[in-house]
Order: structure tokens, then C-alpha cells, then sequence
């Protein structure tokens, strides 16, 4: 296929870099002058990317990439499928600055992680007949060593995506199973899909909780190996059920976190969901972060937390301990997190009823 990726940090240089290999035409585009600027000044140079591959024997090897750019019209030239690999919190603006410049060729646009971006796109293509599709998470997990160089450290055995509109979903599956072989599983609806997210609860908590260790080791914690502790496991659990009470409500399937990650990292689904966890935790998770400014705060509180506090009270389920994380990230660093997550106007869904949307996202 003809892929243009937006979104040129770890995750962007790794796909684009695996989806060569695989015999697909990729585009990597960049649309910002923020993070991983000296990286793409480097594969502009040198025509590619290198990876060290764990899911290859540590291999270290180069696959030279169709097209590095900044010029979106040039990038999506031909694509046959637009993976958004930015962060999250861009989706918006993404959606406002590409969907004018998509090409009739366009048949899919695939968000990863979605998180309920995929309406933001939705409210731009109007009568566009193409396919949105959200994943959970990326099916490799990266992280750019050195600019011109991504460390490959993990690929997941199974990824579900869910579709917009669901009745087009095996014409979507046609286009994203081609990625890789980790994809052919669903899931019910969109909301289901951002709210299995894994960022949402163990980036969440694993930070909040760890703060103060984050920023006593200075780049040294581990915290898969290191902050989920009996006490923070009854945290996870509550949120878990916060989440799978909303997912109900949504129609969606309810599955733990442990579960998930399981169906996500392990092979043999009969083995007991916290060995896979731990298991991931001492041999495949990255160390980090360095310190409060990370993602995991900034992209998965008001993004992940956020989002699912606005869909439980557009449901009437009660997420007493997802608004208490969200409030004290944000005494954590001095932001208000509330007022930085998406709202039903952002989305669209200010003048649809409950149950228009149920009936939008389920059909």
C-alpha cells in the first residue's frame, strides 16, 4: 500500500521504518517545529532510518523511506491509508490542517491511539467517503536513541481497532491488516476502543503515585517494575471498573486492564493475566519517565482521564476516583487538567442526544 504517516517522533520513525520493511511505499511526514527536531533533520539527510530491531534478533539495519517531508500536499500524494501517529492532544488541529489536502485516493485514516479523535476528522470530511478507524495502541513500542536511529523494543501478538462507521468494518480491516500481522481483532465501537486504551490507567496512576520517586532518580525509574505495588493495584482496579462501567454504557465490552494487556503481549491467552503484566514489566517495558514533564501526565490525564470522566457524565456513571486522579495531577504541575480535556462541543456531540450517539458510534 501506499501509507502516509503523520508524525515523525518514536512511534512515526519506528512504523514508518517496519512498514518499509514489510514492502509498503511510506511517507513520513512532519507537521511541527517541537520534539524530535534534530531526528528529522538527520533521516532527511540520510534518506532513511536506522533501527535496532529487538523483535529482530537486536538487529541493527536501514530502510531507506519513499518520501521524508514537511510538505503535506506532497506527502499524501496517492496514499491509499493516513496513519496519525502524533500525540493526541494534536488530533484537532491535525484534522483541520490535513483533511482539505486528502487525495480522492484516500481510503482509510487511522488514528493510534484514537481516543475519540477520529470525530474531529469526522466534522472535517463532511461527504469524504472514507473509513476512520482507531487503535488502542501502537503495535510497536519505540524509542528514537540517537537522531536518524529508533530503538524497536516491542511488538505486540494482537491489536484491536474499531471503525467509524462500524458497518464498513471489514472493508477498514482489508487496509489495516496489511500493516502487520498483529491486526484482525475488533472492537465493538470507538468509545470501547479509547477507553481500553492501556495509557489511560497504567501511565496515569503510575506517575500520580510516583511522583516523588520520578523525580528523586532523575532517569533511573523503572516504572512497570517499580510502582505497581499491592496498594496501587487497588487503585487499578477501581479505575478499571470506572472505565468498564462507562464502556457498558457505551455498548461496548467491558475487560479489565490485565486482561487487555494480556490479549495485547501474550500468545497463550490461558496464562494468568499478572504474569503477562510482570512479565512486560521486567523484559519489554522502557525506563521512565525522567520527570513530570512526560506524556504520561500531560497527553494521558486530560486525554485519557479526561475523556473518560466526559463520557461517564454524558452517560450519568459516576467516576469519583478518575476526577480525583485528574485533580491532583493538576495540583501536581500547577495545570488544570479539566479545562485542557475535550468537551462534547470539541467533539460535536453538543447538539446530538445520548442516544443519537450511541446509535452513531454502534452502526
Amino acid at each position: 500500500m501506499k501509507i502516509a504517516i503523520i508524525g515523525a517522533g518514536n512511534s512515526g520513525c519506528a512504523h514508518a521504518f517496519k512498514f518499509t520493511e514489510a514492502g509498503h511505499q511510506v511517507s513520513l511526514i512532519k507537521t511541527s517545529y517541537s520534539l524530535h527536531e534534530k531526528n528529522f533533520e538527520k533521516i532527511q539527510e540520510q534518506g532513511g532510518i536506522w533501527a535496532i530491531d529487538n523483535t529482530n534478533n537486536n538487529k541493527k539495519s536501514f530502510q531507506k523511506i519513499h518520501l521524508i517531508t514537511r510538505n503535506i500536499d506532497e506527502g499524501l500524494k496517492n496514499a491509499d491509508i493516513v496513519i496519525i501517529l502524533t500525540q493526541s492532544l494534536q488530533h484537532e488541529k491535525i484534522a483541520k490542517l490535513i483533511v482539505p489536502k486528502l487525495p480522492s485516493t484516500v481510503k482509510i485514516i487511522f488514528l493510534i491511539p484514537g481516543n475519540l479523535g477520529s470525530l474531529f476528522f469526522h466534522k472535517e470530511i463532511k461527504n469524504k467517503n472514507i473509513i476512520l478507524a482507531e487503535g488502542e495502541s501502537t503495535p510497536f513500542d519505540a524509542r528514537i536513541v540517537e537522531p536518524g536511529i529508533v530503538n524497536i523494543l516491542y511488538k505486540n501478538v494482537r491489536n484491536a481497532v474499531a471503525f467509524l462507521p462500524v458497518s464498513r468494518k471489514e472493508e477498514g480491516m482489508k487496509y489495516i491488516s496489511q500493516l502487520t500481522n498483529t491486526y484482525g481483532y475488533y472492537r465493538n465501537n470507538i468509545v470501547e476502543s479509547a477507553l481500553h486504551n492501556p495509557n489511560l490507567i497504567v501511565h496515569t496512576i503510575g506517575v500520580i503515585m510516583s511522583a516523588n520517586r520520578i523525580e528523586l532518580m532523575k532517569g533511573e525509574f523503572w516504572m512497570y517494575k517499580e510502582a505497581f505495588t499491592p496498594s496501587i493495584w487497588n487503585l487499578v482496579e477501581q479505575l478499571d471498573n470506572e472505565k468498564n462501567d462507562v464502556i457498558e454504557k457505551y455498548k461496548g465490552e467491558k475487560i479489565s486492564y490485565l486482561d487487555a494487556c494480556k490479549f495485547r503481549n501474550e500468545k497463550d491467552l490461558s496464562v494468568n493475566s499478572l504474569s503477562v503484566f510482570r512479565s512486560y514489566a521486567e523484559h519489554g517495558s522502557p525506563k521512565g519517565p525522567e520527570n513530570l514533564n512526560t506524556r504520561y501526565l500531560h497527553e494521558d490525564v486530560p486525554i485519557g482521564l479526561g475523556t473518560l470522566s466526559l463520557l461517564g457524565r454524558y452517560a450519568n456513571v459516576s467516576t469519583p476516583l478518575t476526577n480525583s486522579l485528574i485533580t491532583i495531577a493538576s495540583f501536581l504541575v500547577k495545570k488544570n487538567f479539566f479545562k485542557e480535556a475535550r468537551t462534547l462541543e470539541d467533539l460535536g456531540l453538543n447538539n446530538i442526544s445520548f442516544i443519537d450517539f450511541i446509535n452513531f458510534i454502534n452502526t
